[in-house]
């Protein structure tokens, strides 16, 4: 959990706490506001795709674990002494990439170990690291913002990760032998006409879902600070999301156990393609705050229970599993990040990324249930 509240919640989502701060005080366009959050997905997509290829960062991933987490502690106060943009794009890409070491070894490590105790829907509570982040970082940005401007927000956040990932360091165990045997049994999670060859339609859709909510994810608060009747509630927006994402993952973990993973799966995409919506057609402080609950309470959920579904479908190779699916998460997030920045650019707001990014999600729903319809 302190690790993800460090890589994810601060090292990733921070920025779109930051955001506003950055643009106003650090004369940040819209064009480069997309292409910082791209830079920091691109990092993140080398990194995922490099642990579920390589295997040397399997066997050594308790310490690659944990020289990732020193990494991106350290880019995140680095953002505050830089000041040319380019620097800036590389802190980004190497704290992506730290991000995605951290995401998927420690996910295999937890998964392993709730797999071989028997304990897998304990998966919601390790996730729930990342709305924990979302939310400190909400509290913490307008504080140390206030006193210091956009560079003592991304020291604060150091600080606060520092304190947190002495923890996250020192109290991760690694069981490495329960990844060599079959702990994560088909028949406990899946219905029985779900076969391994669901598995391309659950990435395809899980590449939409980081296309599609990554532009809220990034944007959001910048969205609130430009629109009039949304401005004075900007900072509670992105504390409301974290606060919603903080049980989310145990929420959809038994909805999933309830219901059927697929299920629960479009739920969440049809939930989250709405909230999304909601602040751009009722711009409101009732739409902002419903949108942003929907919003929280979907996007860990579906990593939760799309990568607890992957890691089943492939139970012989669930590391490279979780690594592919995180590598074409990462893609739509460059895509999503680039083309809302260029659009933002060209159209003078953050509306119509935004209504893009609800039909991207509403098509990932749409293709989870053909690879259900078809049977494949």
């Amino acid at each position: 959990m302190f690790a993800l509240f460090i890589v994810m919640g601060v090292g990733r989502f921070a920025y779109t706490a930051i955001l506003p701060l950055m643009q106003a005080q650090a004369h940040v366009t819209n064009l480069m506001a997309g292409y910082l959050a791209s830079s920091n997905y691109v990092g993140y997509l080398i990194g995922a795709f490099a642990v579920g290829t390589v295997s040397w960062f399997q066997r050594h991933r308790l310490r690659v674990y944990q020289w990732s987490i020193c990494i991106n502690v350290l880019t995140t106060g680095a953002m505050a002494v830089a000041e040319n943009p380019w620097i800036w794009y590389c802190l980004r890409a190497v704290s992506g990439l730290a991000s995605g070491f951290v995401f998927v070894l420690a996910s295999s490590m937890v998964l392993d170990e709730l797999a071989r105790r028997q304990r897998s829907r304990l998966s919601g509570v390790f996730y729930g690291g990342v709305g924990a982040g979302i939310s400190v970082s909400g509290l913490v940005v307008p504080v140390f913002g206030g006193i210091a401007g956009w560079r003592g927000a991304w020291l604060g956040l150091m600080v606060v990760s520092i304190l947190i990932g002495i923890p996250a360091i020192l109290w991760m165990k690694d069981a490495q032998n329960s990844s060599q045997t079959d702990m994560f049994p088909l028949r406990d999670l899946l219905s029985n006409y779900l076969t391994k060859a669901y598995f391309p339609w659950l990435v395809l859709a899980y590449g939409l879902e980081g296309l599609g909510y990554i532009i809220t994810g990034t944007f959001l608060v910048a969205l609130a600070t430009a629109t009039p009747a949304l401005h004075r509630f900007a900072s509670y927006i992105w504390i409301l999301v974290g606060i919603a994402a903080l049980p989310s993952c145990i929420v959809w973990a038994y909805v999933a156990h309830r219901w059927g993973h697929i299920t629960a799966l479009v739920a969440a995409y049809l939930f989250q393609a709405l909230g999304v919506l909601l602040p751009i057609v009722v711009p409101s402080a009732m739409g902002a705050f419903l949108g942003s609950v929907l919003f929280g309470g979907t996007f860990m959920g579906i990593t939760t229970t799309a990568t607890t579904l992957g890691k089943s479908l492939r139970s012989r190779d669930g590391s490279q599993a979780i690594g592919l699916m995180t590598g074409v998460y990462g893609i739509g997030q460059v895509l999503g990040a680039v083309g809302s920045g260029v659009l933002a650019h060209h159209t003078g707001g953050f509306v119509l990324p935004t209504l893009m990014a609800s039909g991207v999600l509403f098509l990932g729903a749409v293709v989870l249930m053909l690879g259900k319809v078809m049977k494949v």
